[in-house]
C-alpha cells in the first residue's frame, strides 16, 4: 500500500509518498513547491496572494501523489495556518481544491512527528528548524520525554531583523538564545543529549554548502556531522556577504539566500543552549513521521 502526506509549512508545501515494507518506509517520491506562505502573513493574516499561490501547490501535489499510486493521502498544516487569523479559510479552500481534509497540528505535535521521522534512538534529540517555528524534542529510543514549539523560524527571524552583517548576525544569535532559554526551560532541565539529528531547509542546505553539492542530494549529504564550530563559521561568513554574492555559493539554492543565515543564527543558537559539540544532518522529518505513525498504526 502507498500512503502520501502532503506538509503545509511557512516556506515550502512539501509532498512525500512512501509504502510499507519489513517495518521500513520506504520513499517512492518527495516533491517541493517553495511558496513562502510566512511571509504572507501580514498583520495576523495570510493575504490573498499567498493563500491563492499556496493552494495552487496543495491541489498539484495531491495530483501528483495520486499519479504515483497513493491510496490515500494526509495533509498537515504548520505555524503560518497556526498563526493565522483566516487559516480556517485556508484550509477549506485547501480542502476544496485538493479533495483531501487538512489538520492544523499543535508545534510540539510537529516536534513529536519530526522525532519520529529522524531520530536513530537511544537518549537523543532533534531540531527541526521551520519558516515560521524551531521545534526541539528529546527522548530515549521510541519514548518522547518532551517536545517544545518556539516563534523564531528562518522566515519569521529574517523578517524580524534580516541578517545583513556580522553584527545582526550575533545578534539574532543572542535573540535566539534568549528564546529558548526562556521557552524552553523544561528541555533544557533535562540531561542534556549527546546526540541530536537536525532537520528542515537549513539543515539539507548546511549540509549541501559543507560538501559543495549543487543541490542537496540525501545518498551524499544524508547523516553527515556538523560541528558547532563549522556551523558558526558559515553564519559569520555568509552575515555580511551581499544577496548577489550569496547565490553564488556552491549548495545555496538561491531563493533560500536571504533567510539561511537567520536559519544558521537559530541553528548556532540552538547548539550553544543545549551543549551540543555537533549534530547529524537528515532530510527525513515530520512527514517521514506521519507517514511511520500511520503504517505503524495500520500494520
Amino acid at each position: 500500500m502507498r500512503l502520501a502526506c502532503i506538509g503545509i509549512g511557512s516556506n515550502a508545501i512539501r509532498l512525500l509518498v512512501a509504502q510499507w515494507n519489513e517495518g521500513r518506509l520506504c520513499i517512492v517520491r518527495r516533491e517541493r513547491r517553495g511558496t513562502r506562505l510566512f511571509a504572507g502573513l501580514v498583520d495576523g493574516a495570510l493575504t490573498a496572494q499567498s493563500i491563492r499561490s499556496s493552494v495552487e501547490a496543495v491541489a498539484e501535489l495531491a495530483d501528483v501523489a495520486r499519479a504515483c499510486g497513493a491510496q490515500e493521502i494526509f495533509v498537515f498544516a504548520t505555524s503560518a495556518v497556526r498563526d493565522a487569523s483566516n487559516g480556517e479559510e485556508f484550509t477549506a479552500r485547501a480542502e476544496k481544491a485538493s479533495a483531501t481534509k487538512i489538520e492544523i497540528i499543535t508545534g510540539e505535535q510537529e516536534g513529536v512527528l519530526s522525532y519520529i521521522g529522524a531520530s536513530e534512538g537511544g537518549a537523543s534529540g532533534v531540531i527541526d528548524i521551520g519558516g515560521g517555528s524551531t521545534e526541539f524534542t528529546v527522548g530515549e529510543d521510541a519514548n518522547v520525554l518532551g517536545a517544545v514549539s518556539l516563534q523564531m523560524g528562518a522566515v519569521r527571524m529574517n523578517a524580524q531583523m534580516p541578517v545583513v552583517s556580522r553584527e545582526s548576525y550575533e545578534a539574532t544569535v543572542e535573540r535566539c538564545m534568549n528564546l529558548i532559554r526562556r521557552d524552553a526551560q523544561a528541555l533544557l532541565a533535562l540531561p542534556r543529549r549527546r546526540d541530536w539529528t537536525g532537520v528542515g531547509g537549513t539543515m539539507t542546505t548546511l549540509g549541501a554548502m559543507q560538501r559543495r553539492v549543487p543541490l542537496f542530494e540525501p545518498d551524499i549529504c544524508e547523516g553527515m556531522t556538523m560541528t558547532r564550530s563549522e556551523v558558526a563559521a558559515w553564519g559569520r561568513k555568509i552575515s555580511h556577504m551581499a544577496m548577489a554574492e550569496r547565490r553564488q555559493i556552491v549548495g545555496l539554492m538561491p531563493h533560500r539566500a536571504d533567510i539561511i543565515p537567520s536559519g544558521i543564527a537559530i541553528l548556532e543558537a540552538a547548539m550553544r543552549c543545549f551543549g551540543m559539540t555537533e549534530l547529524r544532518l537528515s532530510a527525513h522529518g515530520n512527514m517521514d513521521g506521519f507517514l511511520k505513525k500511520k503504517f505503524t498504526e495500520m500494520y
